[in-house]
């Protein structure tokens, strides 16, 4: 079964608004300069206007029909521009008061502080905000310049003080970065409270990973690592609230099939908002624009939602219908493709070898459950389901 049978009417629809391009952080990687340029090339193009893209999401809500919808803030850094997310989000919540509606923030954390003390009931509607920290000290201090990650603990206590909302901690690997570091890390901000989930995926960039061998060696190394700490935790009838694990394990004990890409791009049910356009992915650039938005708001369409399916091709290049991960993966990113196919290579590699460590574990984790009196549904809801609000697989 497809997961998006599974779900059923609990499928959430996810709509991206890019707040503004501008970014005080200068991250190794980013995946806007990767797709865009140089930001002092696009950034200004990005500028939401309030009254537009209130209008326009409402348009793509309604198409929606029901299901549940979560409206993310997206950037560069979005807090830059918090009197605009403030805006768009009470415009959002007196249009509908009854729907199932939810906002989400994905943050590099730096601005918190101070966006909260200017405005309060943003942060009080907030349900998930997403923070990027890439390990401890030393490694996210270097790969996220311009972010200090003392700071981002500071704020997330203060963000832990004035709100409900939950946080992710969303982890990015690089070259010469440990996953095993970024759990560690995890670790310690779920300790004093401040994290509440984790996920981590791989840069994409444009060329392959150099010493391939031996990032390998090393993340299989971090993987088992990890996967113990998880088996240790249910041991005592706790469940590791990684979220890209917890999400593998459910599909082998439930025999679900994702059936799309990571993000699922392809089925065109989510989308980016833009600077005035509808794009099903921001980080694939302008390639794929399927609507443009005018002055009012109002959405004119001009591209078919069916032309997407051509953004999978690679998956026949990839060998994704033979491969031992394809339920799980289902061909990861576009994007990453897009930009360096020997790099996906690499990547496929990864992410079986994450498959098969799962694979092996399996009987052990079912063992557990059973003794504790787990379901597979307690490692599904709500910590593998926060995986649909991240992008794409490890």
């Amino acid at each position: 079964m497809e997961l998006a049978k599974y779900l059923g009417r609990r499928r959430p629809v996810l709509l991206h608004l890019t707040v503004t391009g501008r970014c005080q952080a200068r991250c190794e990687g980013c995946i806007n300069a990767l797709s865009f340029g140089r930001r002092e090339d696009f950034w200004k193009d990005w500028e939401c206007e309030p009254e537009r893209d209130t209008q326009a999401l409402a348009e793509l809500i309604d198409k929606a029909k029901g299901r549940p919808a979560v409206v993310a803030f997206y950037g560069g850094e979005p807090l830059l521009a918090a009197e605009k997310m403030e805006a768009v989000r009470s415009r959002l919540r007196a249009l509908f008061s009854s729907r199932d509606l939810r906002f989400m923030l994905y943050t590099n954390g730096e601005l918190i502080s101070r966006a909260l003390a200017a405005h309060p009931n943003l942060f009080q509607d907030l349900w998930l905000v997403s923070v990027s920290i890439d390990g401890s000290e030393r490694q996210h201090n270097f790969f996220r310049r311009g972010t200090d990650l003392a700071r981002i603990r500071e704020n997330l206590r203060a963000l832990r003080r004035a709100s409900p909302a939950r946080v992710l901690m969303w982890s990015t690997l690089r070259e010469g970065a440990r996953l095993a570091d970024c759990l560690a890390e995890f670790l310690r901000l779920e300790k004093e409270g401040l994290a509440d989930y984790f996920f981590w995926h791989l840069i994409e960039l444009d060329e392959p990973i150099r010493d391939f061998p031996q990032f390998f060696q090393i993340y299989q190394q971090d993987l088992v690592g990890l996967f113990e700490h998880y088996l240790e935790r249910l041991a005592r009838g706790q469940i590791l609230p990684v979220l890209p694990l917890n999400e593998l394990l459910f599909f082998l004990l439930k025999g679900l099939r994702r059936g799309h890409t990571g993000c699922g791009v392809e089925r065109a049910e989510n989308f980016d908002l833009q600077g005035g356009k509808v794009l099903p992915c921001a980080d694939l650039g302008e390639d794929f624009v399927l609507a443009q938005v005018d002055e009012k708001g109002r959405i004119c369409w001009q591209s078919s939602p069916g032309a997407l399916s051509l953004l999978v091709n690679y998956r026949e290049e990839l060998g994704c219908p033979e491969c031992s991960a394809d339920f799980y993966c289902g061909g990861r990113c576009p994007v990453l493709f897009k930009n360096s196919p020997e790099r996906a290579r690499q990547y496929c590699l990864l992410t079986r070898a994450l498959v098969s460590l799962a694979r092996e574990g399996l009987p052990e984790v079912h063992r557990i459950l059973s003794r504790r009196g787990l379901s597979p549904e307690d490692l599904y809801f709500p910590y593998g389901y926060l995986a649909l609000f991240t992008d794409v697989v490890p």
